[in-house]
């Protein structure tokens, strides 16, 4: 569910959708064709002017059991944090220093401030922590989200993209300027797709800095994923869709040098498997022709219990 927010007179509110990224993992840093699509769950934002005006921003973030995981407090004039110096406080006071060079009006009054953030996720899942938090920060300070990402934390931007779509979306980069076009991405073999969670958060920024130590010419890969994910979208049929992620697979595999999951986990599933996003956690796409408990079944066995089907995960209009 979409967090609600009432609206007042001194309350703004903001949200970003989480993200799959379903194609061309890795190579959409260097200008690949992307497929991506938003999720149900994101992250909200709810932003109080207060009465004081004393140059103070109080921060509190929820995760999705509405428990409080940070209470910061920041002095508006520079961004420092005045209560903390965990990782969290730093990454926030870069983020907020960052949109005010880009918008040197934000938070440029005395007033103090309140924000409250709310995941609808929890943060190991990896659909989107950061990004919607660039997303909803940049809709707040009135600047340019991929411009925000990448003066702080970087990346390709997909993920930026999919925090204010409704939709799916296909995405590359174009001599470093990110371009995203709507696609309504809706397979007629979308009840045969299911998302797992594999248990363990992957760091992107892990996965991106082996990416960059491991490969030079990128050429060949990125025409080659340029052309499954124009097949993808334009594919009506399970068996072909099928195909079409086993060659994925098999070319990331054979670029990175890295084992499929499926080899390296679920050799004996009877269906298609994909990672999402970063190689070695978070979650991978399945298709399934059996019933859905057997599929259950089945990832019980490999103690795998966070199952969603199509409906369930993806966002749609």
């Amino acid at each position: 569910m979409k967090l609600k927010i009432t609206a007042q007179n001194n309350v703004d509110s903001f949200y970003g959708h989480g993200k799959l990224l379903i194609t061309s993992e890795y190579f959409v840093l260097d200008g690949a064709l992307a497929l991506a699509l938003p999720t149900r769950f994101g992250q909200g934002m709810r932003l109080t002017t207060l009465q004081a005006k004393s140059n103070l921003l109080y921060w509190v973030a929820l995760n999705n059991q509405n428990k409080s995981w940070l209470n910061l407090i920041f002095d508006t004039t520079d961004f420092s944090c005045v209560n903390a110096k965990q990782d969290e406080a730093a990454r926030l006071t870069k983020i907020l220093q960052e949109a005010r060079k880009l918008n040197p009006e934000f938070l440029s009054t005395p007033n103090d401030f309140a924000v409250e953030t709310r995941l609808e996720f929890p943060n190991e899942w990896g659909l989107g922590t950061s990004s919607t938090l660039i997303h909803c920060v940049a809709s707040w300070a009135k600047v340019d989200g991929y411009e925000l990402l990448k003066n702080t934390i970087g990346g390709s931007g997909y993920d930026v993209a999919c925090a204010g779509a409704d939709s799916g979306i296909v995405y590359n980069l174009k001599d470093g300027r990110a371009e995203a076009r709507a696609v309504n991405w809706t397979p007629p073999f979308n009840d045969h797709l299911y998302f797992a969670y594999l248990g363990k958060k992957q760091l992107s920024s892990e996965g991106i800095q082996y990416y960059k130590t491991k490969l030079h010419d990128k050429t060949y890969a990125i025409a080659e994923l340029n052309r499954i994910t124009e097949s993808v979208l334009s594919c009506n049929n399970l068996n072909e869709f099928e195909k079409l992620i086993d060659e994925h697979e098999d070319l990331i595999a054979s670029q990175l040098k890295m084992a499929k999951v499926k080899d390296s986990l679920f050799s004996d599933y009877w269906g298609s498997m994909k990672s999402l996003g970063a190689w070695g956690g978070d979650f991978v796409m399945l298709t399934n022709t059996k019933s859905v408990d057997d599929l259950k079944a089945y990832l019980k066995e490999k103690s795998i219990s966070i199952v969603f089907s199509w409906s369930d995960l993806i966002l749609s209009k």
